[in-house]
Formats: structure tokens, sequence, C-alpha cells
């Protein structure tokens, strides 16, 4: 049941990297689109945990640093979704298994957006990206998480959904009154 797990988590990453890379491009504004590699990194730690969370925000990262047109140095994708998937695992460990409200997903996108953000920035600036913008970096920010949220509104229950689906027979029963 956990390779099943893993395999659906990996598909759900390169889904979400291919659909990020060729179709919301189409749509950023100011340079900025919805990441839904890191939605999905959110919705995979708030249904596994924390250590869900950095690992697959780890190989989100990692696919977004080397998927054309990368064009930054390889890592910072895969540093700041790990941090920001492990945070939102450590949200779902502080909520002692009980679901995450509407509300809560939402300022946990936030969270992971901002996070995500600054540390793929504040690395770029230690690298000298000279995309980087520190002046704009309110107005991008802003941007990033109201797409984030948007799309988390699809996203997030889509991939718990289909995660809380497989589950080893102990933990049916388990859940089954």
């Amino acid at each position: 049941m956990i390779a099943l797990r893993i395999g659906l988590a990996a598909l759900f990453l390169m889904i979400a990297v291919t659909v990020q890379t060729s179709v919301l491009t189409n749509i950023a504004v100011a340079g900025v689109t919805c990441d839904l590699t890191l939605i999905v990194v959110i919705a995979l730690a708030l249904s596994r945990g924390p250590e869900w969370g950095a690992i697959t925000g780890f190989a989100g990262g990692l696919l977004l640093d080397v998927v054309p047109p990368a064009d930054h140095t390889a890592g910072r994708w895969a540093l700041s979704l790990a941090i920001a998937g492990y945070i939102a695992g450590l949200i779902r460990r502080e909520t002692s298994g009980s679901p995450v409200g509407p509300l809560g997903v939402a300022l946990t996108v936030v969270l992971g957006t901002a996070v995500s953000f600054f540390l793929y920035s504040a690395t770029g600036s230690l690298l000298h990206d000279p995309s980087v913008d520190w002046g704009e970096f309110g107005v991008r920010l802003g941007i990033a998480a109201g797409y984030d949220v948007v799309g988390a509104i699809v996203v997030i229950p889509l991939v718990m959904w289909l995660m809380g689906r497989v589950k080893p027979a102990r933990e049916r029963r388990r859940v089954s009154p």
C-alpha cells in the first residue's frame, strides 16, 4: 500500500509540474502564476504529515528546478518547497488528526506560499540572481497567494480525498464504525 501512495504522490507531482510549466505560464500576472506544485505538496503534507510534506516538497521542487524553462540555480525550489511542505505537515500534526477546516487550509496555503516565495527569493539574492526584485516582493507575493488559494480550492480536496482512499486494510477497519 505504501508503494501505491508513493506512486500516487509522484503522479500528482508530475502532473502539477507539467501543468504549471506548460499551461499556467500563459495566465501569469506580473510574472507570477499559480504554484500548482506547492498546492499539491501542501495537500500531501496535510493528508500524510510533515515527513511526507518535506519529501514530496523536495521532489516537486527538484522537478521544477530541472524542467525547462528552468533559468535558475538548481535546488532553490527543492529547498523552498521542502520547508513549506514540512511546515504544512506540522500544521496537520498540531490539529492532532482532526480535519483542518477550509479557513485553516487557506491559511496554510498562504503561509506555504509566503515561506516558499521568500526562501526562493532569498536564495536568489544570495546567489546574485538578477531576476530577484525585493521592491516588487510584496505585490508578487500577494498575487501568488491569491492564485494559490484559488487553485487550492480544487486541488487540495481532490488530492486529500484520493490519498485518503489509499489506506492499508488495518487503517480502514479502524475508521469504520
